[in-house]
C-alpha cells in the first residue's frame, strides 16, 4: 500500500524530545493566566516567571525568550521587558523545556523566487510560532534558514496554515505586497488545493464523488453535520489506489486525492471521517480501535498540490510534491 513515492510524501514526523522530567511541573496547571496585580508592576518578565514558579531566573528567562510567556495576548521574546503598562498574562511553558530541536532543510524547499516560498512541511511541527514555543514552527526555521543564507533577517508571511500533524506545501510570501494579493486570493477560493489522504474503511467505489456537509465547532473540537448549524463545505474525491487492511473484516486502506472547495478548519478529515473513512493516524476524527493494534506513525494526511495566479508576474502556477502524480 505504501510505494516508494508515497512514502516520500508522508515522511516520518519531527516531535518533540523526550526530556527527564517536565517544566511543567514547575506549576500546578498546565498553563497560568490571570490578570497583572499593580504590585507587580515594578518586575520584568523574567521576575514574573520566577516569582509564579520555582524556576531559577535564569530558567525563567530562556522560557520567555523561548515564547512561553504572552503579555496582553502577544508574545514576550524578552526576557528583560518591564511588565509596567500590561494587563493580563499567560505563561504556558513547553513539557520538553527551551530545546531547539527543529531547523529547517533546504533540500524541502520546492519552489523559491524573489515573491514566494514554498516549504515541504514536516508532520509534527506547527506552521507558526504556538504559546509555548516561538522557535521549533515552520516559520520562524525558514527564517532562520534564509538570515544564515543571506544575513539580513528576512520578513516572511504565511499564506496559509496547515495543522501541525498535516505535511506537506506551505506557502509563504516574501513581500508585503505578494502577502495581500495571495491572502485576498484565498479568501476569494482562487487558490486550488490537494491533498493525498490514507483513510481506513470498507472498499470505496472507484468513481469520483463529493462530500458536503456542514462543519462546526462544539467545545474544543469539530464536527460535520448534514446540514446546519455550521459552515457548509465541500470537497471532492477521488480514489487512486485502495489494499487490505491487516485487521481484516472488509476494512481497507484507501488513499485519496481530497480537492477542498471551501476552506473550514480540518474538513478534508472531518469529511473523510463523516463518509466513512476516517483518516489513518488520526487522533481526534479516526478509529482508536485500530491505532490501539496496528498504530500508523503519523497523520496520513499531505498537501501535495497548489494552483494560483502568480501575485507579480500573472501567470499560472502550478506546484506539486515530489512523487505526487495526478490523475
Amino acid at each position: 500500500m505504501m510505494p516508494d513515492r508515497l512514502r516520500l510524501i508522508f515522511d516520518p514526523p519531527v516531535t518533540a524530545p523526550e526530556t527527564p522530567g517536565s517544566w511543567r511541573s514547575a506549576t500546578t496547571e498546565p498553563y497560568l493566566t490571570g490578570p497583572l496585580p499593580a504590585h507587580l508592576a515594578n518586575l520584568t518578565a523574567t521576575g514574573l516567571v520566577a516569582r509564579l514558579t520555582a524556576l531559577t531566573d535564569s530558567e525563567a528567562a530562556d522560557l520567555v525568550a523561548f515564547g512561553a510567556l504572552w503579555l496582553d495576548d502577544r508574545p514576550c521574546l524578552q526576557p528583560g521587558l518591564g511588565l509596567a503598562g500590561f494587563q493580563r498574562f499567560r505563561f504556558n511553558p513547553p513539557a520538553y523545556g527551551p530545546v531547539k530541536f527543529y531547523e529547517a532543510e533546504a533540500g524541502r524547499i520546492v519552489y523559491e523566487d524573489d515573491d514566494l516560498l514554498v516549504y515541504n512541511k514536516e508532520s509534527g511541527r506547527p506552521s507558526q510560532a504556538v504559546p509555548h514555543d516561538a522557535h521549533n514552527n515552520v516559520l520562524s526555521a525558514v527564517g532562520r534558514m534564509l538570515t544564515a543564507r543571506g544575513g539580513q533577517p528576512p520578513r516572511l508571511w504565511l499564506c496559509h496554515r496547515l495543522d501541525a500533524d498535516t505535511s506537506g506545501l506551505l506557502l509563504m510570501a516574501r513581500t508585503r505586497e505578494a502577502a495581500g494579493l495571495l491572502g485576498r486570493a484565498f479568501q476569494q477560493g482562487q487558490v486550488a488545493k490537494e491533498y493525498l489522504a490514507l483513510g481506513l474503511g470498507p472498499a470505496p467505489d472507484q468513481a469520483p464523488f463529493q462530500v458536503e456537509a456542514h462543519i462546526a465547532k462544539e467545545g474544543r473540537r469539530y464536527v460535520a453535520r448534514a446540514g446546519g448549524p455550521g459552515r457548509v463545505a465541500r470537497t471532492d474525491f477521488q480514489v487512486l489506489d485502495r489494499a487490505g487492511h491487516p485487521a481484516g473484516q472488509g476494512l481497507e486502506q484507501v488513499l485519496f486525492r481530497a480537492a477542498p472547495r471551501t476552506g473550514r478548519t480540518h474538513q478534508v478529515r472531518l469529511h473523510l471521517a463523516w463518509a466513512g473513512w476516517p483518516l489513518a493516524g488520526d487522533r481526534f476524527y479516526g478509529r482508536p480501535e485500530i491505532e490501539a493494534v496496528w498504530p500508523s506513525p503519523r497523520l496520513m494526511l499531505a498537501s501535495a498540490g497548489l494552483s494560483f495566479t502568480h501575485p507579480r508576474t500573472g501567470r499560472p502556477l502550478v506546484i506539486r510534491l515530489a512523487g505526487d502524480q495526478p490523475q
